[in-house]
């Protein structure tokens, strides 16, 4: 009996056998397929989109928000929505695939976009934008010179959401009104429009155009955990009230 239970522990194999780095292998394949097909977290480190999106969030992106992509591919399997306007997508940045972006949707195929005194025009409709420095606590914990900055709600569409501008005295001559030669700007077909929220600290679609649809990734749907440094701590801060915050 003692012979044949150490014949037995000499058959099993070690941790390094082919058959566990097999294994493992795999589970690391699915892992990664899952993260590129499903959802994933990213890091912000820019202010672009504050304050709806801050300095120190980590997003969830919904990757099956809008479609299925082969895994480690850009080849769409199914199609079943539709990008809106209001949506946050993550995205490949246009000029440097090996980046990717967040911005907010702001026109579709099809759309014609302009910007008059700040004002966000789609299809000659102005979007509701209202001051709101009555309150500005959404301010407190960013970085991003917030004192001199403007605070807006604006409604695009059914979606009200945060947008900031620097004050008059601090802009250059023009800056609120995009394309600067008075036209309108039509969104290419399969593409989309993307504006940050921090309107005059943001590079995006009216800096390099627009985003082709197969760039998009996915939505990003919420925060997960959140994190800001106070000037002069050396030790960050939770913002605990932004855990599992839902994005609008």
């Amino acid at each position: 009996m003692g012979l044949k239970d150490t014949k037995e522990k000499k058959s099993q194999p070690g941790f390094f056998s082919y058959e566990n780095l097999r294994s493992l292998f795999v589970l690391i394949v699915i892992i990664l397929a899952i993260r590129w097909s499903c959802a994933s977290p990213y890091h912000v480190p820019t202010p672009s989109m504050e304050p709806s999106i801050k300095v120190g969030d980590r997003l969830l992106a919904w990757k099956l928000a809008y479609n299925l992509k082969f895994p480690f591919t850009d080849f769409v399997i199914a199609e079943w929505s539709d990008i809106k306007r209001g949506d946050i997508i993550i995205f490949k940045y246009p000029k440097d695939t090996s980046l990717d972006y967040v911005k907010r949707v702001v026109g579709l195929a099809g759309d014609r976009i302009r910007l008059i005194n700040d004002v966000l025009y789609v299809n000659g409709v102005p979007q509701t934008r209202v001051p709101h420095n009555h309150d500005r606590s959404v301010l407190t914990d960013i970085k991003a010179e917030k004192e001199l900055k403007i605070l807006f709600e604006e409604t695009l569409d059914d979606v009200k959401h945060w947008t900031m501008n620097w004050i008059p005295e601090l802009r250059h001559p023009g800056l609120g009104n995009w394309p600067s030669d008075g036209s309108e700007y039509v969104v290419p077909p399969d593409s989309v429009f993307v504006m940050g929220d921090n309107r005059d600290d943001s590079q995006d679609s009216r800096f390099w155009n627009e985003v082709p649809k197969s760039y998009v990734k996915g939505k990003a749907l919420f925060v997960i955990w959140s994190m800001f440094s106070e000037k002069g701590h050396l030790i960050p801060s939770f913002r605990f009230d932004r855990f599992f915050n839902w994005l609008h």
